[in-house]
């Protein structure tokens, strides 16, 4: 009997390969995430340190120059929070939907898997069936060529 083939081995191996590139772009995905809420942490601690920095220069006295120029730095810093946010939003968008193409594609595989054990199965039904016709085959020629002989001998 034929060499067991899966019918959807190509395809198969093409989710496989797809797999590893998900994989590697989630992890991606999730490093420029990390990235993103550090960034963002980062302008926060610097936005708390230098208002902290504002306080302590205005019990002690400061020009109104040097508290324009806060304001306009505070303003600043909030501005680059808020595109930080966003940076981090979009990541995360990102994460979850390469997540979700992920556990597509281990679905996808888990079925072609079953798939192939329910088709070995039956080329295993097959090739009993076909080595026990081959065995009834060869004891029904025994006894046929027994019976013959026997005949013959009998003349």
């Amino acid at each position: 009997m034929k060499k067991f083939v899966f019918s959807l081995n190509a395809l198969y191996d093409v989710k496989k390969t797809l797999r590893d590139k998900l994989q590697a772009e989630y992890a991606a995905a999730e490093a420029a995430h990390r990235a993103a809420v550090e960034r963002k942490e980062s302008l926060e601690n610097t936005l708390d340190e230098k208002k902290e920095e504002h306080e302590q220069k205005a019990k002690n006295g400061m020009t109104v120059s040097e508290l324009l120029g806060y304001d306009v730095y505070f303003e600043e810093l909030q501005e680059r929070i808020k595109a930080a946010a966003l940076a981090v939003d979009r990541a995360l968008q990102e994460v979850n939907r390469k997540r979700n193409e992920l556990v597509a594609v281990f679905k996808e595989i888990k079925v072609l898997e079953k798939l192939y054990e329910k088709q070995y199965g039956e080329y295993l039904k097959d090739l009993e069936k076909s080595e026990t016709k081959a065995v009834e085959d060869i004891v029904s020629f025994q006894i046929t060529d027994t019976k013959d002989s026997e005949m013959e001998s009998a003349s």
